[in-house]
C-alpha cells in the first residue's frame, strides 16, 4: 500500500442527497401489457425525423444514418406530414423497381417515390391510444399488415406506433406477414409523386 496515497475526504452532509430524485413513470423494460402511449411517436416531438418528400433517397439515407433513425415522417412543400418512409425502404424492392421503371438511376429518385402514403395508414382515435396496450398495438398491425398506425385527434393527426419503436423498447419484434404487391401499387406510388 506505501505507493497508493489517501485523498482527502470529509464527511458528505445528508441534505445534498435530499429530497430523492424523482422516478420515471416509464418502467424499465416494457412489456406488451404496457400502456400504448409509452410506444407513440406524437407529430410534435423531437424525437421523429422529419423529411421532405423532394429529397433524393442518397440524401434521405444519409441524413437517416446521420441521426441514427430508422424511420421519417414524410412532409409536402406545405410542410405537411403526407407519408413515411421505414430507411430500409430506400434500398428495398419496391425502390429498385420504380427507378427501372422511371428509367432513373437510384440516387436521382425522390422520397416521395417510396414513401408510403398518410391514407394507406391505418388509423385509430388517441381515445383508443390512450386505453389501448403495446399488445393490442402490434395486433392491430398484424392484421393491419403496416409497420405504421397513425394516431388522429379532433381530425388531425397526433402521432404515430412504429413497429420498429415498439422493438426498440420491449425487444419484441411485431411480426407482419408479407402481403402480394402489385404493379397497381407501383404505378400509384408514381403517380402520388408527381402530383
Amino acid at each position: 500500500m506505501s505507493e497508493f496515497h489517501a485523498l482527502r475526504w470529509e464527511p458528505t452532509p445528508a441534505e445534498k442527497f435530499f429530497p430523492l430524485p424523482e422516478r420515471s413513470t416509464t418502467p424499465a423494460h416494457l412489456d406488451w401489457h404496457q400502456s400504448a402511449l409509452h410506444v407513440i411517436d406524437k407529430v410534435n416531438s423531437s424525437q421523429l425525423a422529419v423529411i421532405p418528400m423532394s429529397l433524393s433517397v442518397s440524401d434521405a439515407e444519409n441524413l437517416l444514418n446521420r441521426t441514427d433513425k430508422r424511420y421519417a415522417a414524410v412532409v409536402d412543400a406545405e410542410n405537411t406530414i403526407v407519408g413515411v418512409l421505414m430507411a430500409r425502404d430506400l434500398h428495398g424492392r419496391q425502390s429498385g423497381v420504380v427507378a427501372n421503371l422511371l428509367q432513373l438511376p437510384w440516387h436521382e429518385l425522390t422520397v416521395g417515390y417510396l414513401m408510403t402514403p398518410l391514407r394507406k395508414l391505418p388509423s385509430i382515435t388517441s381515445a383508443q391510444a390512450k386505453v389501448a396496450r403495446i399488445g393490442d398495438i402490434a395486433a392491430t398491425m398484424q392484421e393491419a399488415g403496416c409497420d405504421f398506425i397513425a394516431v388522429t385527434e379532433d381530425d388531425s393527426l397526433y402521432g404515430m406506433f412504429v413497429s420498429l419503436k415498439i422493438l426498440a423498447v420491449t425487444g419484441e419484434s411485431v411480426r407482419l406477414y408479407p402481403r402480394a404487391t402489385s404493379f397497381a401499387e407501383v404505378f400509384s406510388a408514381i403517380r402520388h409523386a408527381e402530383t
